[in-house]
């Protein structure tokens, strides 16, 4: 534990010495939020049926579906990148010989990644409660807080498999297009699932960010909500605890392979 608080803090200085990149991220979240909300406005006076679930607000419903986006990049990218990044510099023989784990740089050099993803998230869902005015509950919080600590983990299981497929095969990459480029498109982030032919919903619904979506508009939108989203927390919680231990699995085993191979410098 105290390696990754010192990851971190490593992390955290570096972020903190390049305060101009900090100022250029933060106007971008702002960017995007207005981007959304002035969509949103196009749409004000129309009324949707996919939409009226949700109080027929396009700006909060895709807002919501962002405020999960964020853990999609990072967990698919960011462990895998650090492979490939170590790979290309010749560092990672060179780190896995230390007295730190494996599995501990990995995770280590990625964690600030993610906890940067889940402030994103707070501050979307932040922005949400106070330009729409949501009026929620420290019940409400508490859930939607669950659902991205599910999301969390879902991804970053996600990402050990992707990080253990550029260890062995260094390019081309199936599991980022899968559950990456494919869950803007189908996970309903930016527009309701139930717009897509029936056969592409139905794959949808396998798409962790499909459900942890659905999740947090169904607690935040729904008004006396009767717990239609325990559903998508139980698919959550089951699709980490299956996918979770077979990509720890799998990248011991990219990782084994490599060093019997001595091909952890090549790229």
């Amino acid at each position: 534990m105290r390696k990754m608080l010192s990851f971190i803090k490593r992390d955290f200085y570096e972020l903190m010495s390049y305060r101009f990149r900090l100022i250029l991220n933060f106007g971008s979240l702002i960017v995007g939020i207005l981007f959304l909300f002035f969509i949103g406005k196009t749409f004000n006076n129309s009324f949707s049926e996919y939409l009226a679930r949700y109080g027929n607000s396009y700006f909060a419903f895709t807002l919501l579906g962002m405020s999960v986006s964020t853990f999609v990049s990072t967990g698919l990218y960011s462990l895998s990148g650090q492979v490939r990044e170590a790979q290309v510099q010749g560092t990672l023989e060179a780190l896995l010989i230390t007295p730190t784990s494996a599995n501990a740089i990995l995770f280590g050099n990625s964690l600030w990644s993610f906890v940067e993803s889940f402030l994103e998230s707070v501050f979307y869902l932040g922005i949400a409660i106070l330009i729409i005015g949501l009026k929620v509950s420290i019940a409400q919080v508490a859930m939607v807080l669950l659902i991205l600590a599910l999301t969390f983990l879902c991804f970053l299981s996600l990402g050990m498999i992707s990080a253990a497929f550029i260890m062995v095969f260094k390019r081309g990459n199936p599991i980022n297009f899968i559950f990456g480029t494919s869950s803007y498109l189908l996970g309903g982030l930016v527009f309701p699932v139930e717009v897509l032919p029936l056969p592409v919903q139905k794959i949808s619904f396998f798409l962790p960010i499909t459900q942890a979506a659905k999740a947090v508009r169904e607690i935040l939108l729904v008004p006396g909500n009767g717990g239609e989203w325990l559903p998508a927390l139980g698919f959550l919680a089951i699709f980490t605890l299956v996918v979770g231990p077979a990509g720890f699995y799998l990248l011991k085993l990219a990782l084994a392979r490599a060093k019997m191979e001595g091909s952890l410098v090549q790229f």
